[in-house]
C-alpha cells in the first residue's frame, strides 16, 4: 500500500515534468515561484509528493527488512497523508481551481481519495502490528534526542507564532478561509492551502519534539519525517528568496522581510541537524542477542569455563 502512494507522487510529478517548459520550472514550482505550465494546462504537485513519496518508499523498505519501528513508520506516512491530502476533497470538489479541466481536477480528487483509503488502512494495518513494537525497540541515544527536541521545538514555536501574527494581521475570519481553503488561495491541483501546510508543520514539529524529549521510539519515524518536511520547506523557500535576489540584499530589506528569510534559514537548519539526529542508531542498537534474537538481560554474563579442563583444552 506505501508503494502505491509512492507510485501515485510518482505519476504526478512525471506529468508535471512532462507539461513544464523546462524540467527546472517543476523546482521552482515547489518552491512557490509563479510559472505558467505549457499551453492550457494547470499545475499538480507541491514539495510535498518528493519527500511523502521518499517516505513510503522507507517505509517500505522497514517492512521488507521486518524493522521494529515499521509500524511505527507506517503510522507516520499515513498520519502525514491524511493530514495533506484531505483538503483537495473539499478544495477540488467545489471547483476551487480557476483554470483546472474536469478531467485533471477529477483524476486528482480520485487521487485523493485513493490517498485517505490507502492512509486509513495502512494505520489499521499498523495498530494490528505494532504488538511488542515498542517493546522490542531500544529508546533514542539521549544527546541526539536532546538536540532534535530542542530544534523541533524551536522550529514549531517559530511556524506557531508566525500563524498567530497572521490571524491578527488578517482577522480570524479571512486567516480560517486561508486555511480550509476558498478557492483561489491555491493554484495546484495537489496542494493544501498554503496556511493549512505551516499549521500542520507547526503541530507535527510539535509533536515530534516531545517524542523526542520522551526518547520515545514509536515517535522517532515520525520525527524524521517531520525533519524531512521541515529541510524540504525551508529550502524551497530559501531558493525563492535567492531568486528574488532578498538574500544578497539582506541588510536593506523590510524587517518583516529579514524575519521570513530568517525563518526559512532555521527552518532549514532545524530539519537538517534534527533529521541527522533522529537518524542515529539507538541507545541499544548494537546490544547482543540471545538464540531467539531477543536481547540479553542487563548484568548477565555467560558461565565461566569449568574448573576441570581436559588436557590440550
Amino acid at each position: 500500500m506505501c508503494l502505491l502512494l509512492a507510485l501515485l507522487s510518482a505519476v504526478w510529478i512525471s506529468r508535471d515534468l512532462v507539461v513544464a517548459r523546462h524540467p527546472s520550472d517543476v523546482w521552482w514550482l515547489w518552491a512557490g515561484v509563479p510559472l505558467r505550465p505549457e499551453g492550457a494546462a494547470v499545475w499538480a504537485t507541491t514539495l510535498l509528493e518528493p519527500v511523502l513519496g521518499i517516505g513510503c518508499l522507507a517505509a517500505v523498505v522497514a517492512v521488507l527488512r521486518r524493522s521494529p519501528s515499521a509500524p511505527c513508520a507506517l503510522s507516520a506516512v499515513a498520519g502525514v497523508t491524511l493530514l495533506f491530502r484531505a483538503p483537495p476533497l473539499w478544495n477540488l470538489g467545489a471547483d476551487g481551481l480557476p483554470g483546472a479541466g474536469a478531467g485533471a481536477r477529477g483524476w486528482a480528487l480520485i487521487t485523493a481519495g485513493v490517498a485517505l483509503v490507502v492512509s486509513v488502512l495502512l494505520l489499521i494495518a499498523a495498530s494490528a502490528g505494532r504488538g511488542g513494537a515498542d517493546r522490542r525497540e531500544s529508546r533514542l541515544r539521549r544527546a541526539p534526542a536532546v538536540v532534535a527536541a530542542l530544534l523541533l521545538a524551536g522550529a514549531g514555536v517559530i511556524l506557531a507564532a508566525w500563524q498567530a501574527y497572521t490571524v491578527r494581521e488578517l482577522g480570524w475570519s479571512t486567516y480560517w478561509g486561508s486555511v480550509v481553503g476558498d478557492g483561489d488561495a491555491h493554484r495546484v491541483l495537489l496542494q493544501p492551502p498554503g496556511n493549512w501546510t505551516l499549521l500542520s508543520l507547526a503541530l507535527l514539529s510539535l509533536v515530534s519534539a516531545v517524542g523526542a524529549a520522551r526518547r520515545a521510539p514509536s515517535l522517532r519515524p515520525l520525527g524524521l519525517l517531520t525533519a524531512a518536511l521541515l529541510l524540504a520547506h525551508g529550502a524551497a523557500a530559501l531558493a525563492a528568496e535567492q531568486r528574488a535576489g532578498l538574500l544578497g540584499h539582506f541588510r536593506a530589506l523590510a524587517p518583516r522581510t529579514q524575519l521570513d528569510v530568517a525563518t526559512a534559514a532555521f527552518t532549514v537548519l532545524a530539519g537538517l541537524v534534527a533529521l541527522l539526529a533522529l537518524a542515529r542508531p539507538a541507545a541499544g542498537a548494537a546490544v547482543p542477542r540471545g538464540p531467539v534474537g531477543e536481547p540479553l538481560p542487563p548484568g548477565y554474563a555467560p558461565p565461566p569455563p569449568p574448573a576441570d579442563l581436559p588436557p590440550n583444552w
